[in-house]
């Protein structure tokens, strides 16, 4: 399938992820692209991903007018707040789309562009890059298929240092303009509550009912700016989750961590080591559980082989599980199963948006269904 890229471009903290997963089976060719409005960003690009000079465009306008017709896919790879009318852009000509999470900033956007992708009977994948990863796969099997019981609790963290470290570095200017404003939603949240909240979906299902959040600025890297978020989310399956996250915890570069506890057993995977589930039995007993466990049903997969195992799968091979997926979604002409629909991204914006209202307020908000 032959996609084109807007954003990206080798200067980027996601583009070369971007590239390297698309191609890295065979499911997907980058045949153009508006990579940078830095004209030499913008080429340099093109060229390190073997795209055609000729197919490398200046604006997204030129791309689109130039290259609609011989694509499949725009991938969009931008900083979050140009997304919403790029997307509405490339929907208006008919073509399916692969985003970066969240998406877009807000809800109502989301919803618009739920509307319109109906409307127009076009596809919007929204990239949630740890789903991918075959462990939180096997997470999932076993919980949906009720070896841990009833899910009462998750605890989930993904701590990080960037803001405090390169703070205490002096080197502030290191992060990107974008990332050091906070809108109706703080950008630490966009940025990295979605991912909890799309494993949680993805691992245990349920809608959320409630939020209850204390949001703080520590490392102040910019003035009021948000980096550690505390929320308490109830779900309505009686599910409750405990979400940490944020960006000054020192030592942590991506602390991402899930824990998922049943009345029959308990699962904890850990992103730093990707291959690895902790389970324990209804009786306490402890086990770990890697790709070559006989009990394991989804990590054995062929498709997840791509080298042997205590060699890690890791995040970009996670990443190219996810584009495989939408692949396979193209292809056969239904959402895959491993896939979030559009109604879940737009609840993990709810949700991020109830988060800091709670905070601003002090009150627990009720999420709108």
């Amino acid at each position: 399938m032959r996609v084109a890229m807007i954003g990206g471009g080798v200067n980027s903290a996601i583009g070369r992820v971007h590239e390297i997963a698309m191609k890295m089976d065979g499911r997907f060719e980058l045949v153009a692209g508006f990579f940078s409005r830095n004209p030499e960003t913008n080429r340099q690009s093109g060229a390190q991903y073997g795209v055609s000079p000729d197919h490398v465009h200046d604006s997204l306008q030129a791309l689109l007018a130039t290259e609609a017709q011989r694509l499949d896919a725009a991938v969009i790879a931008t900083p979050i707040h140009a997304h919403f009318e790029q997307i509405l852009a490339v929907l208006d000509r008919g073509l399916r789309v692969i985003s970066d999470k969240p998406l877009v900033a807000n809800a109502a956007q989301c919803a618009e562009l739920r509307r319109r992708a109906a409307v127009q009977s076009v596809d919007i994948h929204c990239i949630f890059n740890y789903t991918g990863y075959p462990a939180v796969r096997e997470m999932r099997q076993r919980i949906r298929s009720g070896a841990i019981g009833q899910v009462f609790k998750v605890m989930a963290e993904m701590p990080q240092d960037s803001y405090m470290r390169l703070l205490n570095q002096g080197r502030v200017s290191a992060i990107q303009g974008w990332r050091l404003q906070d809108d109706a939603i703080a950008c630490v949240t966009l940025d990295l509550f979605v991912h909890l909240h799309s494993l949680v979906s993805f691992v245990c299902g349920g809608r959320v009912q409630e939020v209850s959040a204390w949001a703080r600025s520590i490392s102040g890297v910019a003035p009021g700016l948000i980096d550690e978020v505390d929320a308490i989310v109830h779900y309505d399956s009686g599910m409750v989750m405990n979400a940490w996250y944020g960006k000054a915890a020192l030592g942590y570069r991506n602390g991402l961590r899930l824990r998922v506890f049943g009345t029959r057993g308990s699962l904890q995977w850990y992103q730093e080591d990707p291959e690895s589930l902790v389970g324990a039995d209804s009786e306490g007993n402890r086990t770990l559980l890697d790709r070559l466990s006989s009990s394991s049903d989804v990590t054995g997969e062929p498709r997840y082989q791509r080298f042997k195992a205590g060699h890690p799968s890791g995040f970009i091979e996670a990443f190219a599980n996810f584009y495989c997926d939408v692949a396979d979604s193209i292809t056969g002409g239904q959402l895959s199963p491993w896939l979030l629909p559009l109604e879940v991204v737009e609840e993990g914006l709810r949700t991020a948006e109830a988060i800091h209202h709670s905070a601003a307020t002090r009150s627990a908000c009720r999420i709108e269904t």
